[in-house]
């Protein structure tokens, strides 16, 4: 409608000019109202024509709609000729990503947009993730004709539901415990896997699903955090038996030592041996100068332990 309200001004402001001209008047008001016309011919010409073009920014990908219908020919990046009667859809071809998150300020959805799913033992918990996908560019007229006729609508009918429907069908396969393990790395490519079925006939082309976050209730966190807890306290107590255990060991060893060097010394010692022993103990004691003893041998033999009393 726009070309065609220009177009008509245009012919109108002509029409308006040559009849001017043609009146051949020399009044300078009557010259400066026809170089106003003329003006405004050119201006709404340009306007006219400028519809007969149209640009594509890179990264986006035009569809024309001739009233109401979809023409075959979609429009590529850069200057294009058009008809000036048809309506430009534009769609991006870049990678858009489409985030669900539990953080009020991530996301399309304001607010707590994690989805909830129940898992193998049934579990709910909330999964973040966000799915980079891009419109395919050979199929976009499809995707306006029979989807969508926006981005923001192709997300909200097909993307959105895809994915929830998705994770909670995959997260129904898995345990719990197994989403905190290796096993989360599986999760993650199933999801990927079965969003790529699910919209590839959709023309929307599915590039990588990022599993951000899995939040848990909160009994279910305490329970694990009181888990852990106790592990971690096992694992010490266990560490502190290995430590008396060790040191037991090395007690008994050195016991174990002196009894065997107090055998070897009980088996080497002699009755002369300690005689000798005593006779030389005595004689150390005779030379002091400054005390008297008395010695008393214990034994007959003179080699028990002797009694000496000082004086």
């Amino acid at each position: 409608m726009g070309v065609l309200f220009t177009l008509i001004l245009t012919v109108v402001f002509i029409v308006l000019y040559v009849n001017r001209k043609r009146s051949g008047a020399s009044d300078p008001r009557f010259r400066s109202m026809q170089n106003i016309l003329l003006l405004a011919a050119i201006v709404f010409a340009i306007m006219t024509l400028s519809h007969f073009f149209v640009i594509i920014d890179a990264g986006e990908v035009g569809v024309q709609v001739l009233f109401g219908k979809v023409r075959e020919r979609t429009l590529k990046a850069g200057i294009n000729v058009v008809n000036p009667f048809v309506t430009i859809v534009k769609y991006p071809t870049r990678i858009q990503e489409y985030t669900m998150s539990i953080d009020i300020t991530e996301g399309a959805w304001r607010g707590d947009d994690s989805v909830k799913v129940r898992t193998l033992d049934g579990l709910e918990v909330g999964v973040d993730l966000t799915v980079w996908w891009k419109i395919d560019p050979e199929n976009v007229n499809k995707v306006y004709e029979d989807l969508a006729k926006s981005t923001y609508e192709l997300e909200m009918k097909i993307i959105r539901p895809a994915i929830r429907t998705t994770v909670r069908d995959i997260a129904a396969m898995f345990k719990m415990n197994s989403l905190y393990t290796g096993e989360r790395k599986d999760f993650t490519n199933n999801i990927n896997d079965t969003l790529i079925t699910l919209l590839s006939p959709k023309s929307v082309v599915v590039d990588k699903v990022l599993v951000r976050n899995i939040s848990l209730p909160k009994l279910v966190e305490n329970a694990i955090e009181e888990k852990m807890k106790a592990k971690q306290q096992e694992e010490a107590m266990e560490y502190k038996k290995n430590i008396a255990s060790r040191e037991a060991e090395i007690k008994e060893i050195e016991a174990r030592g002196l009894a065997n060097a107090q055998r070897i010394i009980n088996s080497t010692l002699s009755d002369k041996y300690l005689q000798h022993e005593a006779i030389m103990a005595y004689e150390k004691l005779a030379n002091s100068e400054n005390t008297t003893f008395v010695i008393m041998p214990t034994s007959p033999t003179a080699t028990g332990m002797p009694l000496i009393l000082g004086k």
